[in-house]
């Protein structure tokens, strides 16, 4: 829900609430309480403490806050500024003009970590009226933002927590473009992005461009058309595909699956951490998992590069972590099939996957 400056809110986890003073962000807001304190809220912690519904009016409560407490000194109480202007930048990683998605870390040093800001990109040279959706797991779809962007600037559309990344990973965008004066009407734009799960566990996945010195995973999600004119809409559903076509493919140096070799064509990966590194006696559990995880990754898109077609995972029973989170990195991988690898060989502690001719990254 979209909150502004004035609304009374009540607190969703505790008793009382006050009145919004401030906008910080599309999921923070500075809040005035009775007490005369300020206190900075998440909009996932509060809800509307007056509604003009007749049912839910019955829990209406009014909150009084002095005047003089609600004036913001900046002059900044009103709404804070969700666009800004793009940069120009001298970068290998030229992209061309359009629209894009950009999933920007709030730790560009730590790029796995941290809060992410999600950004819609307008590089062009039209002001656009956009819409933002996204799908949910169960298909239903809901408008998360809408507005307009002037040429050459983006706008923060939502700040992400990292553990809910994957709610926004699947969606539409529509977009009107704009100019005063223009040769012909450019066709409005409705496209479906997909970006893979898979892409925020790899640091190789973040990079600047030509106008945004931030390190991000950026969406490229089309150029503008003009009517009757031959089609500039070059959008894709995949977005690994979208970037195959902007830049040339990189070639990565990567290290053999050899040592796991267990028959031609098959391998075999024990995944208990004694196995990965030499030392862990100091390692946290977060951080053994981490290692696991990237331990999968790396042995999945080499096996599917060399043309492997079953790769069993060893990874024990314990707690059922480590296969929980082996299971949601398979899930990402187009083509392939995964089962409990045969109980008279490895027990209850591995998984077989067989790998497809025509599979994905």
């Amino acid at each position: 829900m979209k909150y502004k400056v004035g609304d009374k809110v009540k607190f969703l986890n505790e008793v009382g609430g006050g009145v919004i003073k401030k906008i910080l962000s599309p999921t923070m807001v500075e809040v005035a309480m009775e007490d005369g304190f300020d206190m900075p809220m998440s909009t996932a912690e509060i809800l509307p403490a007056q509604s003009e519904d007749i049912k839910a009016s019955v829990f209406n409560q009014d909150f009084h806050v002095d005047e003089e407490q609600l004036k913001v000194e900046d002059g900044s109480g009103e709404e804070y500024e969700r666009t800004s202007k793009l940069q120009k930048l001298s970068s290998l990683h030229n992209k061309q003009g359009g629209i894009y998605l950009a999933y920007v870390p709030h730790d560009q040093v730590w790029l796995l970590k941290d809060d992410i800001d999600l950004y819609l990109v307008n590089f062009t040279s039209y002001e656009v009226l956009y819409s933002f959706t996204v799908v949910h797991e169960d298909g239903s779809c809901e408008n998360v933002d809408y507005g307009n962007i002037m040429p050459q600037s983006k706008v923060l559309m939502q700040t992400i927590v990292r553990n809910d990344i994957e709610q926004w990973l699947h969606g539409y965008v529509q977009v009107l473009f704009m100019k005063e004066t223009d040769t012909d009407v450019c066709m409005p734009m409705h496209q479906e992005f997909k970006v893979k799960l898979l892409r925020f566990m790899k640091q190789e996945s973040f990079s600047a461009c030509n106008f945004l010195a931030e390190k991000s995973v950026l969406i490229y999600i089309g150029t503008p058309a003009k009517n009757g004119g031959s089609s500039a809409m070059l959008a894709q559903k995949d977005d690994t595909i979208a970037e195959q076509m902007q830049q040339p493919k990189q070639v990565k140096k990567v290290s053999s699956l050899q040592e796991y070799e267990t028959a031609r064509g098959e391998l075999e990966v024990d995944l208990h951490i004694e196995s990965l590194v030499e030392n862990h006696s100091g390692y946290s559990p977060s951080q053994i998992i981490d290692i696991q995880k990237k331990k999968i990754i790396h042995t999945m898109e080499n096996a599917i590069m060399d043309h492997y077609k079953k790769v069993v995972f060893i990874h024990g029973v314990g707690n059922g972590t480590l296969k929980q989170e082996l299971l949601k990195i398979l899930k990402q991988y187009q083509n392939i099939h995964y089962f409990d690898a045969s109980m008279n060989k490895y027990g209850c502690g591995a998984t077989e996957v067989l790998i497809g001719n025509n599979c994905k990254l």
